[in-house]
């Protein structure tokens, strides 16, 4: 079995000192690969799911901005205190639709997971279409993030399965800047809608939402299956097929007969340890790689990327933007530069420079944003005694804080928003993947549930304290991912070796 040839391998003196970083240890072949078509449009698709959940972002955000979404739902007395609520219990489901997704996707596929959230996240949407009352906006917030949960965790699940080792980051990444389009296009659609004087001011922005979500859901049930997930199924013929389909090869091709047998191989003998629980991520190397996907989740909900883009036009409105639609356009704006980081990021660098690098990179850049944003308000902020709002009335300090904005959502949107995606969904073997991802974006759907609904009472307290937070939080993220291993460049496979394969005796005795 290739198990035991790779253990005769790692006992060898120098093994791993032999490869290069960038080496994948299970090279397909040499030769020029195709352009993959097939791989390209089945990873666009899925990544379409992205999309949805970036646009219902960038719906709320502006939403909760608006006069008479505010007048119909809260009082100037509750407002602070509800309009937290409402973003955290769509924060609270979309945490435990992320921890059930290692059930469905295991049982009943990647795919039909997929299909599945869509359509609960819709049903959710059909809820907040209707709301009438805040009861009801609320169950549709509940619903939606059910759906978002799953959705995210199985969509880059999914990317993971189908990717070549060359360009998984990238696909991977394709749910990311996805997600940063919708996001885009949920400012700018309810920037136009500001404007209608009615409930539909709102309630567009969510049909269409709603009809979007059904179209995907429809064009995800097209999608193939993994090759991973039909191989743990025992479904052997349909798993050669669709990964020479992926490839543009043909199923007697070296390349793929190579990477099915390593594939195949692996699986048997992950079957061979029983049945598989939870407790496998916290023992033996899984340990290791459980943590570290553990630390990055966590670690982006406290880079501060969570509170700007909720609150952005709020964030905007506190700099000097004091009317709604512009706030709301500045947002848009801010967007249209992280589409376009992210779209960077995930030509040049992701799968290029690497994974550390990247997260590197944008630790910094971000730290250092947040850190300038909060001596901007810390000098130049004032209380308008009139409203007891804060704002910034000084023209320079106004234009550094939104510059900095800017450049925070850029770097969020080419480094953790992309990084924070691949890195998890490429380091658990096929046995505790999707469990592992369940908890990993779990814990990420937690801890931005804490952070959503402190921050405005943070802000309300202190408003330039909450950027100094976050700048040291990103301070924190800088050091802890410069510990971690690079991936770029390895098959999933790899991974074995990678995080300490040598410690294979004690996933025996789970």
């Amino acid at each position: 079995m290739a198990s035991s040839k790779l253990q005769m391998d790692l006992d060898q003196p120098n093994y791993l000192a032999t490869k290069s970083p960038t080496e994948s240890l299970f090279p397909l072949d040499n030769e020029p690969k195709p352009f993959r078509k097939s791989v390209y449009i089945s990873s666009t698709v899925a990544a379409l799911g992205g999309a949805l959940c970036g646009y219902d972002t960038g719906c709320i955000s502006s939403i909760l901005a608006m006069d008479i979404f505010k007048s119909r739902f809260f009082t100037e007395d509750n407002y602070t205190y509800l309009q937290g609520l409402l973003l955290a219990l769509y924060l609270m489901t979309a945490a435990i639709g992320s921890f059930s997704s290692g059930y469905f996707c295991d049982r009943f596929s990647r795919k039909y997971a997929i299909a599945g959230s869509s359509a609960v996240f819709c049903l959710g949407v059909l809820f907040q279409v209707i709301g009438y009352n805040f009861g009801l906006l609320c169950a549709g917030r509940l619903i939606t993030g059910i759906g978002s949960g799953i959705l995210g965790n199985s969509i880059p699940l999914y990317h993971s399965e189908i990717s070549p080792p060359d360009i998984r980051g990238k696909l991977i990444s394709l749910f990311t800047l996805m997600s940063t389009f919708g996001q885009v296009v949920g400012y700018f659609v309810t920037f136009g809608t500001n404007y209608l004087a009615t409930d539909w001011s709102w309630r567009a922005p969510w049909m269409i939402q709603l009809f979007s979500g059904a179209l995907f859901g429809v064009f995800a049930l097209t999608l193939p299956f993994t090759p991973r997930w039909l191989l743990d199924k025992g479904r052997k013929e349909e798993a050669l097929a669709v990964l020479a389909d992926l490839n543009e090869l043909g199923t007697d091709h070296p390349a793929i007969q190579k990477e099915f047998t390593e594939i195949h191989d692996e699986i048997e003998f992950e079957r061979s340890l029983g049945k598989r629980t939870y407790k496998e991520l916290f023992v033996g190397s899984n340990l290791k790689r459980t943590l570290i996907a553990f630390f990055i989740s966590i670690s982006t909900s406290f880079t501060g990327s969570v509170a700007i883009w909720y609150y952005a036009p709020q964030i905007l409105a506190n700099a000097g933007l004091s009317d709604v639609s512009s706030s709301i356009a500045a947002s848009g704006a801010s967007g249209i530069l992280s589409l376009i980081a992210a779209a960077l990021s995930l030509q040049f660098l992701i799968d290029r420079v690497g994974r550390v690098p990247v997260f590197q990179m944008g630790a910094a850049s971000m730290g250092i944003s947040m850190f300038i944003v909060g001596a901007m308000f810390a000098r130049y902020a004032i209380v308008d005694v009139e409203t007891g709002n804060v704002i910034v009335v000084d023209t320079n300090a106004r234009n550094t804080i939104i510059a900095f904005v800017y450049i925070f959502t850029a770097s969020f949107a080419f480094s953790y928003g992309m990084a924070s995606y691949v890195y998890p969904a490429e380091i658990f073997n096929m046995r505790c993947r999707a469990k592992g991802l369940s908890l990993t974006y779990g814990l990420n759907w937690g801890f931005s549930i804490l952070i959503t609904y402190c921050v405005p009472l943070f802000m309300a307290s202190t408003v330039s304290g909450v950027y100094f937070f976050f700048g040291a939080c990103c301070v924190v993220c800088f050091i802890g991912v410069s510990f971690i291993p690079e991936t770029k460049g390895r098959t999933l496979e790899d991974m074995e070796i990678l995080f300490g394969a040598k410690e294979q005796p004690h996933h025996a005795q789970v």
